[in-house]
This record gives structure tokens, sequence and C-alpha cells, in this order.
């Protein structure tokens, strides 16, 4: 009785996840403040990203040996490295509207963070216009692999000799398997500095890693299957089924530049975030009021004429699914009072919907942080 009681609670668990993450969706622009004050920062410069270490390696496997090839990078190819995760910087910079970046080729020609640091602190830099510069250092590690997988199989052929086909004798034959595969790793360290002009001080750094794996070929149970079945088959005409090669997979390995890309924006992405008031799309669920047209509206970004209809709806007798909504629309519009106010009537009639409830939270934590935004933007 008690496993009974348990699967029938997870089934309806199960169904209410899927139907929450199924239904419509709202899309808001959600803006945070930065976590560090930068409020009299407005004009920023990048500098150069200084390379600290670079380490690419490809190796390779035949017949059971490992060959190492280090890949040496000329002083060109390692600059065009260090302008990649420049440009990322830049792209996130001029997305917010908080910055406006200066290009200015003065703190970009420095050649390492302790000639931008010196150049600062006595005033030597000729732009004016700058606030604050960011500047930074990498480490790269990235190795590119091209081996097999070996392995010894074991496949039982029943087709013996004809003299003995009626005593149904089978066969086992020992099969080696080698399977191409190609992968790629790294690791990528990477220190990002805010530095003010005036005073002179490092307003913020953060310094992270990030790691990178993929890996195509090989062995694998499914292509396996394929050759033990096609072994194994009774009809003397049948032709054995050809797995897909690695030169054919539609799979391809992303090249250096791409995995330094990808690597570089995750953790310019976090920095920008704790320096600059930052905006994200997100889209949160449209709960299935009485009113079919509101949620319509909901899902197109009509907030102010979905407002207008489900206070007319709420105004008697409302609704839980329809008060939640109207909160949503008012947070839309960020106005949070009257959202938290919808959102706490429609929880307080359902304190077991897990949709009113994260309502509640969300609304909670855009109020706490709502003072401090106002500040950061009046400064602007």
């Amino acid at each position: 009785m008690n496993n009974y009681i348990f699967n029938h609670t997870l089934y309806i668990l199960l169904i209410g996840a899927f139907l929450l993450t199924s239904c419509a969706k709202a899309t808001l622009t959600v803006r945070s403040p930065a976590e560090i004050n930068t409020r009299d920062i407005r004009n920023i410069a990048v500098g150069k990203f200084e390379i600290g270490q670079i380490s690419l390696k490809y190796k390779t496997e035949r017949n059971g040996i490992w060959q190492t090839h280090p890949v040496l990078l000329n002083e060109a190819q390692q600059k065009s490295i260090s302008r990649s995760v420049r440009a990322r910087v830049i792209n996130l910079l001029t997305a917010t509207p908080y910055f406006k970046v200066v290009f200015s080729d003065e703190f970009e020609k420095l050649e390492n963070d302790t000639a931008l640091q010196q150049l600062v602190s006595v005033r030597g830099y000729k732009t004016q216009n700058v606030d604050a510069v960011i500047s930074g250092k990498l480490w790269l590690e990235i190795e590119r692999t091209d081996g097999v997988d070996l392995s010894k199989e074991g496949l039982e052929y029943f087709r013996p000799p004809r003299s003995r086909r009626s005593l149904g004798l089978n066969l086992t034959v020992d099969q080696v398997v080698w399977w191409p595969y190609k992968s790629t790793r790294g690791t990528l360290g990477l220190e990002i500095k805010m530095t003010r002009l005036v005073p002179a001080e490092v307003v913020a750094t953060t310094f992270e890693t990030r790691t990178y794996s993929q890996r195509i070929g090989g062995r694998s149970t499914e292509s396996f299957q394929q050759i033990a079945e096609s072994l194994t088959s009774v009809l003397p005409t049948s032709k054995t089924t050809e797995t897909e090669s690695i030169e054919k997979s539609a799979d391809v390995l992303p090249s250096f530049e791409q995995i330094i890309a990808d690597l570089a924006l995750s953790i310019a992405s976090g920095f920008v975030r704790r320096v600059a008031v930052t905006d994200k799309t997100v889209s949160y669920p449209i709960a299935d009021g009485k009113f079919p047209n509101s949620k319509i509206l909901i899902e197109a970004g009509a907030y102010d004429l979905a407002i207008e209809q489900l206070q007319q709806a709420t105004a008697e007798n409302p609704d839980p699914n329809d008060l939640y909504n109207l909160g949503l629309c008012f947070e839309a519009v960020g106005d949070y009072g009257l959202a938290q106010t919808s959102y706490r009537e429609a929880w307080s009639a359902e304190p077991e919907n897990l949709l009113f409830a994260q309502g509640m939270g969300r609304i909670e934590r855009l109020q706490r942080e709502n003072p401090q935004l106002l500040r950061q933007l009046e400064s602007r």
C-alpha cells in the first residue's frame, strides 16, 4: 500500500513537472545590479591581454606507441589569441548600457600589466576621457589526440562445417577490433583586472579557469553489436554491416580558436556581471487561468493590455492562476510592489503551488536588489 501511494505521488509530481515545462512562457528582461561599486566609472578602455603561457600538443597513437608533437606558435599567432580574448570582453562590455567603451590604442599597445600599472601611477597617459582600463593575462593548455581503442571480443559464429551442421555446433571466434577516435581537451586560466585611473587603484580583479573536453569516434556498444550480428548471420550471402567511420561522421572537433573563444567568454561574462549593470532575457511559465485571452497577451508581450483585463477579472472572486498571471505582468513592467501583492494572494490561496512559490521568491529577490540597482542607474 505504501509503495502504491509513493508511486502514485511520484507520478503526479512528474506529470506536474512536465506540464510546468511545456506550458506557455512569458519572456522578460531582468536587470541585475553590479556586485562592485563602479558608479563613478563610465568610460572604459580595454588594454592588452598578456600571454602568460600557451601549451598546445598533438598526440597520436599507432600500434600502442604514443607520440607527442608540440604545436609551436609564432608571435603573430599568439597575438591573434590575445586579441580574440580581448574581443570577447569588448563585445560583452558594449552589450551593456552601463559602460561606454573607448577604443584607445594607447592602452592596448602596453606590453603587460606592469607597464599599465606604471603608466597609471605616474599619470603618463594621453587619453583623457577614460575612467578605467580593463586588462588581463591568460594561461592556456590544449591537447588534441588521434588514437584507437583496442578490444579483443569473443564472437559466437554458428556456421560449422557442412558435415557437422546436424550436430548444431557453435564456434567462438576471437576478434581484435580497433576503433579510431579523436579528442580534444583543454584548460584556460584567465585573469581580468579593472584599474581606475583617478585615483589609481585596482577596482576589481578575478582569476578563473575553465575546462573543455570532447571526443568523437571510438568503441561503442551499438557499433560492436552491428558487427556481431553480421558475423553471426546464418545467410551465406549476407554482407557485414559497415559501422560509421570517424571520417564519415558528421561530428567534428572545434578549432583551437573556437575553444579559446568559448572558454574566455564564459569567464569574461562573470566578470562583467560583477562590475556592470547587466540585462538578461528570461522565460517564466504562464498559469492556465480562466481568461485565455490574457494568456495570449502575456505570451505576446502585451503586458499593459493583459493587466487591464486581469484586474477586471480578479476584482471579484479571483482565480489564483489569474492572480499569478497578473503578478507576472506587473513583474514584467517593473512594478514589483503590485507584483508581490498579486503573487502573495495567489500563493495564499494555494500554498502548495510550486509556480506561485517561485513567483514569490523571485519578486522578493528583485525587491532586495532594486534600491542598489536604482542608485547605480541614477549615477548614469
